[in-house]
């Protein structure tokens, strides 16, 4: 067993659980806690938050383009010797195919709305100020995209593999 296929799901999950963990948290512990700060307060703890936070989630971006696509890769090399129920037209492979590209694309949205909220320019103040809707936005998309993940990951492996 090749190690680097190994260290790319390691970073992919590690990299998922960041973007999906920290909108949890903020979502269940932070936001609803915050209202008991003055304004001013509250004020700069969501900036430190955030200038720490967009490094975060741009380093998880990274490590989920660059894993992703390289496990995409790998996931279309092997299928050449699983047989005949992943050859190509399939139903599984055809399914497998339209799941990826839905993923991809919530993927995308919440890289963008994750870049948003803890982006700082002035084209973002909007999502800025309305961070606990968007934020509840991306938990949600970020939730389904590990449904669906995990639905393909058993497609091609089994309930146990």
């Amino acid at each position: 067993m090749s190690f680097l296929p190994l260290l790319s799901r390691w970073l992919h999950i590690l990299a998922a659980m960041a973007v999906v963990g920290g909108p949890m948290f903020m979502c269940f512990a932070l936001l609803p806690a915050d209202p008991v700060l003055p304004g001013n307060q509250r004020q700069a703890l969501h900036d430190r938050i955030r200038r720490r936070w967009s490094k975060v989630v741009m380093t998880a971006i990274l490590f989920l383009l660059v894993t992703g696509i390289y496990n995409f890769i790998l996931f279309f090399q092997a299928t050449k010797t699983w047989g005949p129920t992943w050859e190509h037209g399939s139903a599984n492979y055809s399914l497998y195919n339209i799941l990826f590209g839905i993923k991809f694309v919530l993927a995308l949205a919440v890289f963008f709305i994750a870049s948003a909220v803890t982006g700082r320019g002035e084209i973002f103040t909007r999502f800025r100020q309305h961070d606990r809707f968007w934020i509840t936005v991306n938990l949600l998309l970020g939730i389904l995209i590990v449904c669906i993940a995990g639905y393909m990951r058993m497609m091609h492996t089994g309930p146990n593999g």
